[in-house]
């Protein structure tokens, strides 16, 4: 029999073991916890505490996730906090009451390990290695406290209680580049409630960071963009930009003009946006998801007319403005192609065809852009925004490839679509070696670039064909997340 079926205390062991506050310990130490402890395993709405409940054992939380609350005067509940990464739960009150104040309630199914508060007192008290560790993290506790009363009371934008949020969720996994997923496993009523917002709010502020390129939404997922957080502007790679206060209003009427970069990389969205539109649409067509790409298929097309209409209301001049116009001429046709009721793969070489003519629109009107700017950094801007386009043209090509007529053109199109996106990064990355958030991201562009290319080949792992599609669109938007935030650290610069 293994030691694993002898020992009855296995799964408390090798969890603690893995905790930081208990790994290392002494063996006779660690020993004496484990004999302390049991093993929860909780379903969602499951009580683990209530207030007024004398404090019993500590609760450490190995997964899932939990809130704490309480009640205020008027039965108003608040939320206190909200736990769903491993650690001890309500250590202040551990360690400085005998009964709770707070209600603890499991959000979604959790593993929990409890250990006797009596003897992880006495131990405590003996071991000055883990009362070192309580230390440090009640600490880290007060600390997160502090500076969270002193944001609310100190004029921090809902923006930046969202930001610092979804931060505090990532903890040490943000990094310079790249980007970091968070899961909201709470709903948003209860996120909003703890960061002391209405929902409305919590979605409004969260669709500002995600407009702003900082995060990128998708459902529960909120993936952070590491190097769009950093203040290029200034020509630092560890100051964080922030959202402390409310803009002072100086007379000024935001958004009646936009900088060079600013408009080339808002130009790009709608070419960049002509391609994923069509691969929403062969997501229905083809049945590779269809639901989900019903629901990308309708976000889409609003996001495209939504940046059309601005674009159109800034007034741009000369040879801009034409550009301009050709793409709204052929907008409603392509939107009517995209949205018709019944969405047929015998559709789909209409459908393409339209999207290379809208390509070839919007590329016209981004190069006019970039033109009107007249300047090196313009041009890394439209340079980095093809890369942004070729991630969803490549990948709308593998989608098409035998749906239409011609078989052959498809994939040329394609093979030629990878050889400009590996020019452009060769060019990018040798241009942008003096900035090391910029030169990072790059990597990061690579590392994911040569994934998204062993994934466009087929093996058995991909099995059937949609799964293999899917993982081919899946791939695909983690490419373009990471070219987009490069996008918007050459729009920065370029100012």
């Amino acid at each position: 029999m293994s030691a694993r079926f002898r020992d009855s205390h296995w799964a408390q062991r090798d969890l603690l073991a893995r905790n930081p506050l208990f790994s290392g310990l002494a063996r006779l130490h660690f020993d004496e916890l484990i004999a302390a402890s049991r093993l929860l395993e909780l379903p969602a709405g499951h009580v683990l505490y209530r207030a007024g409940e004398p404090v019993r054992e500590a609760h450490v939380l190995f997964s899932g996730s939990v809130k704490r609350s309480t009640t205020l005067a008027g039965a108003t509940k608040k939320i206190i906090e909200l736990v769903q990464s491993p650690q001890m739960l309500s250590l202040g009150e551990l360690f400085g009451a005998a009964h709770y104040a707070s209600c603890c309630t499991v959000i979604t199914p959790c593993v929990i390990v409890a250990i006797d508060i009596h003897k992880l007192r006495g131990l405590i008290q003996r071991s000055l290695d883990l009362s070192w560790r309580i230390i440090q993290a009640l600490a880290e506790r007060q600390c997160a406290v502090e500076f969270d009363v002193t944001g609310h009371h100190y004029g921090l934008t809902g923006t930046q209680r969202v930001l610092d949020y979804l931060l505090e969720q990532a903890g040490d996994r943000a990094r310079l580049a790249g980007e970091t997923t968070v899961t909201l496993k709470a709903s948003k009523k209860m996120i909003a409630g703890r960061i002391g917002m209405t929902p409305e709010s919590f979605s409004r502020n969260l669709r500002q960071l995600s407009d702003s390129g900082f995060v990128v939404v998708e459902g529960r997922n909120v993936h952070i963009q590491n190097a769009a957080l950093l203040d290029t502007e200034i020509g630092n790679s560890t100051q964080r930009l922030n959202f402390s206060r409310k803009p002072r209003t100086d007379g000024a009427q935001p958004g009646k003009s936009l900088s060079f970069g600013a408009l080339i990389n808002s130009c790009g969205r709608l070419r960049m946006l002509s391609q994923r539109l069509s691969i929403a649409w062969a997501q229905i067509a083809f049945d590779i998801a269809p639901a989900r790409g019903r629901v990308k298929l309708r976000q889409l097309e609003l996001e495209f007319a939504r940046n059309l209409e601005r674009l159109a209301k800034l007034g741009q001049p000369g040879e801009v403005g034409e550009r301009l116009a050709a793409v709204a001429e052929i907008w409603p046709g392509y939107r009517q192609a995209l949205l018709a009721a019944e969405a047929q793969p015998s559709d789909g070489e209409q459908v393409l065809a339209l999207s290379e003519a809208m390509l070839r629109a919007t590329d016209a009107l981004v190069a006019q852009a970039e033109q009107l700017a007249g300047t090196p950094e313009a041009r890394y801007v439209n340079i980095a925004g093809r890369n942004r386009m070729l991630s969803q043209r490549i990948g709308k090509f593998f989608l098409f490839q035998e749906q239409v007529g011609d078989a052959a053109a498809v994939p040329q199109h394609a093979a030629a679509s990878c050889r400009e996106f590996e020019r452009n990064l060769d060019e990018l990355q040798r241009g942008g070696q003096n900035l090391p958030e910029l030169a990072a991201q790059l990597r990061e562009v690579a590392g994911q670039w040569h994934k998204f290319m062993r994934t466009l080949q087929p093996d058995l792992s991909h099995g059937h064909k949609a799964k293999h599609a899917q993982s081919v669109i899946t791939e695909g938007d983690r490419l373009l997340r990471l070219v987009d935030t490069a996008v918007k650290l050459y729009e920065r610069l370029s100012k």
